[in-house]
């Protein structure tokens, strides 16, 4: 297969992953050909003759290249390298990376929807979720105030989030949202809300376990005051090792409308306003579904 390997440094052991990618995939007979996702190469490769694009890296490299291929019917399939691996995890690629590339040849195709989300840049695209509060600000305050380097294995890291989003969420207020599902009023006081087009967020809370790829709906989980305590012991539940259920039920929607009045939301895991944009006044926002507008290629176990 002629493949297009594109790979973010910054993950993995940088120049030696790089090597070990690529005489692995042509070890296993394919034609790769190598870009890094920090320069603009990649894009253009994106025009050569290809059968695969393989993305090497976390979530947002995952999304930043998924964004390119929305239309194209050109499949690519992922070799996860970050922390929380949340988009790469629900596509189905859970298997080494030495599984992943053996598998290759013997693959299939599968659909995956993409949200569509409409305000005052224009549209953009998302591939896990759009959000508000608790989470919202916590990756506002993370990207404002950026921690020291992360340490420690994948699992602490993932634990050291959810124990700070635990104590933020003992003060977090509540904040009121103008709600609008397929027609109906969801509107009220939210700690946090999620339109989920996947079935996790963040580090591994699993707020939409029925989620699924290509059924062209979203799930939308909100949780109210009342639900601080059910929050706050799942969260608990969780840095004890758990697999707690999340305690919210999700409901599915294909469309959203909401008023936003200068609270911060994510697209995946990028914030709006971005710090350099100038907040807007009141503004309406509407989210779609793009049915089956990306193709996956899943390695073959």
């Amino acid at each position: 297969m002629r493949i297009l390997l594109v790979h973010n440094p910054e993950a993995g052991d940088g120049e030696s992953t790089r090597q070990r990618l690529k005489k692995r995939l042509v070890q296993a007979g394919h034609k790769p050909i190598y870009r890094s996702a920090k320069k603009k190469g990649w894009k253009r490769a994106l025009k050569k003759k290809l059968d695969l694009v393989l993305v090497a890296g976390g979530d947002g490299t995952v999304g930043k290249v998924a964004e390119k291929l929305i239309g194209t019917g050109l499949p690519f399939s992922v070799l996860p390298l970050g922390t929380a691996n949340n988009l790469a995890r629900t596509l189905g690629f859970k298997q080494s990376q030495e599984q992943l590339i053996a598998g290759l040849a013997r693959g299939k195709r599968a659909d995956f929807d993409v949200g569509l989300a409409r305000g005052p840049w224009g549209k953009r695209y998302f591939f896990e979720g759009v959000g508000a509060g608790l989470f919202a600000d916590y990756l506002y305050e993370r990207k404002v105030s950026p921690a020291k380097e992360e340490r420690g294995t994948k699992a602490e890291q993932m634990k050291r989030h959810v124990k700070e989003l635990r104590r933020w969420l003992r003060k977090h207020r509540a904040q009121e949202w103008k709600i609008e599902l397929d027609g109906k009023d969801y509107s009220g006081r939210y700690l946090l809300w999620q339109a989920m087009n996947i079935r996790s967020v963040g580090p591994v809370l699993r707020m939409a376990a029925a989620a699924r790829l290509d059924d062209g709906a979203f799930d939308f989980v909100g949780a109210r005051e009342e639900d601080r305590e059910l929050l706050l012991d799942y969260l608990s539940a969780r840095l004890k090792g758990s697999n707690a259920r999340f305690p919210l039920r999700a409901r599915r929607f294909k469309r959203m409308r909401l008023r936003w009045v200068k609270e911060s939301l994510h697209f995946d895991d990028a914030l709006w306003p971005a710090e350099d944009e100038k907040w807007p006044k009141r503004c309406k926002i509407e989210i779609a579904v793009k049915e089956k507008a990306l193709r996956i290629w899943r390695s073959k176990k």
